[in-house]
């Protein structure tokens, strides 16, 4: 498997960075201090780097340094034993430039996947108890960043779909010539994301289910079950049963932006019968999963970004989780904590490269 590692990045008024420049190893990264410095900061940048956006927040207003009218980053990155430079220039609202190796991206989306990654910070939890888009935002990250058909699919989709919503809101006097038009642009494209996602969760399950009783040392089993109307009909038979009720509620009722990932335990419901401890081994199963997909349909080993860990997982968690990671089948790694002692003390010192900030 081909190796993929971030030598060093520089940011510039990113967040609460004015100017910093960081290296970094090729296996673990240990990013440690107090609550507040800049350790999740320094892993968003990262993030950012590798797919173009921020991990938390679509909006780069919310992402420049107070006071400040752009923010830039710069990384080093190692792929298969080739440099590249990767520069993001943004001013927000204005300007949005990604630069690699001196050639100008014509478009961001076009660098999704050239950087494997998988995040996994606290907010994940809404992976089990959040609403249904949490769930199919996680799949399709995972998706755009190994098919840019689908990439493509998904945007001009949900580009037709605002379209479509809108159109239902204004409720113009041909308004059923309007909404045919759309949904006749919008089915195959439905029809193509919904046979992707199929695929995907096929490939998930097995890996899913072994990674977490690994975690979870085999105490029980877990299920991922994708829902979606498409099982039962077409997309434009489904915009067309729903005719009526789109009219009255003046939004769009059906489609694959209605599907979801159920998640169980035990045959349960997660998001109701799980324990913490159970429902935190399930997000790191998932994280591992899709780190595997990646790196099996991409040839590299993924960048795998672990911010405040130990707020998630108790030491034995802990323990299965650093053994999983010190295996070949993964690359760099970022982790964050408040402390340096409880992560050197379980990873090898020749393979940690530590930052004290």
């Amino acid at each position: 498997m081909k190796s993929l590692a971030f030598q060093e990045v520089v940011l510039t008024n990113f967040k609460n960075y004015a100017e910093a420049r960081f290296s970094f190893g090729d296996k673990f990264n240990l990013i440690s201090g107090l609550n507040g410095i800049g350790k999740t900061n320094l892993l968003d940048a990262i993030y950012y780097l590798s797919v173009g956006k921020s991990y938390f927040t679509p909006y780069d207003q919310r992402v420049v340094r107070q006071d400040e009218l752009f923010f830039r980053l710069e990384g080093n990155l190692l792929k298969d034993a080739l440099e590249h430079k990767i520069i993001m220039k943004v001013k927000p609202g204005i300007l949005k430039e990604l630069v690699l190796d001196n050639v100008a991206i014509p478009r961001i989306s076009e660098h999704l996947g050239y950087i494997p990654v998988v995040f996994s910070a606290p907010r994940d939890i809404d992976l089990v108890y959040g609403s249904s888009q949490s769930r199919r935002r996680y799949i399709d990250h995972l998706l755009c960043q190994v098919d840019q058909d689908y990439l493509k699919a998904l945007v001009t989709y949900n580009h037709l779909l605002d379209m479509r919503s809108a159109a239902l809101k204004k409720g113009f006097p041909d308004l059923r010539r309007i909404i045919t038009t759309y949904d006749e642009q919008m089915a195959p494209l439905a029809g193509l994301i919904f046979e992707k996602r199929k695929w995907v969760v096929e490939i998930f399950m097995p890996l899913l289910k072994e990674t977490y009783l690994t975690l979870s040392e085999k105490r029980e089993g877990i299920d991922l079950i994708y829902e979606s109307g498409l099982f039962e009909y077409p997309y434009d038979v489904l915009a067309d049963m729903h005719w009526e009720t789109d009219r009255n509620t003046g939004r769009s009722n059906a489609g694959i932006h209605k599907d979801d990932y159920k998640l169980s335990i035990k045959e349960m419901p997660a998001r109701e019968f799980g324990s913490q401890g159970q429902v935190k081994s399930l997000i790191f199963a998932l994280h591992l999963s899709k780190y595997s997909i990646l790196r099996d349909q991409s040839g590299f080993k993924p960048i795998l970004i672990l911010d405040d860990i130990f707020d998630k997982l108790d030491e034995r968690r802990l323990q299965r989780l650093m053994e999983i990671l010190m295996a070949d089948d993964f690359g760099q790694v970022f982790i964050s904590d408040t402390s340096s002692r409880r992560v050197s003390e379980v990873l090898p010192t020749l393979q940690l490269h530590h930052i004290e900030m």
